[in-house]
């Protein structure tokens, strides 16, 4: 059987399909804008993929075009398929509905990277796409500006150039995208012009639409983007509100308490306005706690609640002195949040730290703790010797930790400051850790380092005595001295800053008790709902955690 043949039956095999699915494409939209849209960014960098599945939940079809900088839609073809896959331009092969870049064990069907296209152009996508059922395999694609009519496909430019002399080869684009039918693999539409990103719009009359992805349903379109010609990253946009509710219920306590999830709209969306960390990459915000976890639709316990909340806050952030803040917020404080200066060096107004009377008013996972650490266990965590002192030597003025020095068997220190004291939480089996923690040798050599109630705590073999001052015996007599001091232990000399003591023992390790878990900057999540039990408003919680700020 002749090339040609083959190309023939294949053909004849889909074009009533293709006739049927031409009869039913709804008309061309024209550009439709957003408001407030965010950007989310799915996958990206090293999780970008080389194909990417969607399936309307509630929709009909899909919409082929491209997103402006405000967020707008512009359609420029569609497709009443309810599961599509965008890939990259590359050969591809079919098997037990999956997508593969080389051919599988099991049988597979080739979607070929390489096609001949017409010299012809076309006005509308209409008119190409009923063009291309003249021609095996034929479908319309949007290329530099114009609507052309590609048909077959191969898996080199050779075979495509032998199988029908005289047309244009064309194929294997760094900057095409090519959409197509995900369960028989029929090429839909492609589109590559100029270095365009391809936008997907689902269809829906009535209820909002809501599309699967990676097992997750989401509202809003979808943009890819190939970054330097390789895979596809897939991007989110979707309406502001509708992104404060699929990131709501997966930072925040969700219940019948409403105020607290008020607040904690109101920080999800101004956290979202404000930030450009990834705008290099083409999106506002990412979906893991390096932004906001977000998960698209939520339909699970306290649903209406969360959409309640967000409707009373609608449009609604947080400023301080007329900008937008960082509404920076984190899972719980054990007792006091944080200045901002003594986590990341940047004094910030709104992020001050100051005592949570809150927290202690309910339970909660990780409202206190405690972990015995050995030698080994921070040996390994370091990469260097033994380690012979484990010490917090300094404290905050709101009583967190805000330096720890440890000191292996060789003399060399390894001294952690602000944020970076949580590197505890590196340790296995640590699962909460914050700013607010104490260090008790375990062999009873020396001071529990994070006592308060002094900045010099003294241990007598029983008890942990706190002071701002001690009195101690010289050659001259007793004297009165305050930090910073020096002292004797085991592992030679060593001096305290203001706000510290002393703890050496590396005998049977050391016991870690403290409270909270995360950063302690901004407003603590179960500090938020705590406090709307006991009545405050959304406002007063806002204001109570972010200082100075206005709410409009």
């Amino acid at each position: 059987m002749t090339q040609k043949m083959k190309s023939f039956l294949r053909w004849l095999s889909v074009c009533l399909t293709g006739a049927l699915l031409l009869g039913i494409l709804p008309p061309r939209a024209d550009a439709a804008g957003t408001e407030n849209t965010i950007r989310v960014g799915l996958y990206y960098g090293s999780s970008a993929m080389p194909t990417a599945n969607l399936e309307n939940e509630v929709g009909s079809g899909y919409q082929f075009g491209t997103f402006g900088s405000d967020g707008s839609f512009t359609a420029l073809g569609s497709t009443s398929n309810v599961q599509i896959t965008v890939c990259k331009d590359t050969n591809l092969y079919l098997s037990g509905g999956r997508f593969y870049e080389t051919p599988t064990a099991a049988a597979y069907q080739l979607i070929g990277a390489y096609h001949l296209q017409l010299p012809e152009t076309y006005a509308t996508y209409e008119a190409a796409a009923a063009a291309a059922q003249a021609y095996p395999y034929g479908f319309p694609a949007y290329v530099d500006g114009r609507y052309v009519v590609r048909f077959e496909f191969y898996s080199t430019a050779a075979n495509a150039a032998a199988g029908y002399p005289g047309y244009q080869v064309v194929g294997g684009s760094e900057t095409c995208y090519t959409v197509v039918d995900t369960s028989t693999g029929q090429i839909l539409f492609e589109f590559d012009n100029g270095g365009d990103y391809l936008g997907i719009m689902p269809q829906s009359s009535g209820e909002e639409a809501r599309t699967w992805f990676r097992g997750y349903q989401y509202y809003g379109g979808f943009q890819y983007m190939r970054r330097s010609g390789n895979d596809l990253s897939v991007i989110n946009f979707v309406s502001e509100d509708l992104y404060v509710a699929g990131v709501l219920p997966y930072e925040f306590v969700v219940n019948d308490e409403l105020e607290s999830l008020k607040a904690g709209a109101v920080a999800i969306r101004t956290f979202a306005n404000a930030s450009t960390k990834h705008s290099a990459l083409g999106f506002d915000v990412c979906n893991t706690t390096d932004c906001q976890v977000y998960r698209g639709v939520y339909t699970g316990s306290g649903a209406s609640d969360v959409l309640q909340a967000v409707e009373e806050t609608s449009g609604e952030c947080a400023y301080y002195n007329g900008a937008l803040i960082e509404a920076l917020y984190f899972s719980s404080d054990g007792g006091a949040t944080e200045d901002a200066v003594n986590a990341w060096g940047s004094d910030v107004p709104y992020l001050q730290g100051k005592a949570d009377p809150y927290e202690a008013s309910i339970s909660f996972n990780g409202q206190s703790w405690t972990y015995t650490v050995t030698s080994a266990d921070l040996q390994e965590l370091l990469g260097c010797g033994p380690v012979t002192s484990f010490t917090v030597t300094e404290l905050t003025e709101n009583g967190n930790v805000n330096e720890i020095t440890i000191v292996d068997s060789s003399g060399q220190e390894y001294v952690y400051r602000g944020d970076d004291v949580r590197i505890l939480q590196n340790l296995s089996g640590v699962t909460y850790m914050s700013r607010r923690f104490t260090v008790t040798p375990n062999d009873g050599q020396s001071a529990d380092s994070g006592s308060s109630g002094g900045s010099l705590s003294v241990y007598d073999g029983d008890v942990t005595v706190s002071a701002d001052s001690v009195t101690v015996i010289t050659a001259d007599g007793t004297t009165t001295v305050s930090a910073p001091v020096t002292v004797l232990t085991d592992s030679g000399s060593y001096s305290t800053g203001s706000g510290t003591a002393t703890s050496s023992g590396s005998g049977e390790g050391w016991t870690i008790s403290g409270g909270g878990y995360g950063h302690n900057i901004g407003m603590s999540q179960w500090g938020a709902y705590a406090m709307g039990l006991q009545g405050y408003t959304y406002r007063e919680i806002l204001q109570f955690y972010y200082t100075g700020i206005t709410i409009q």
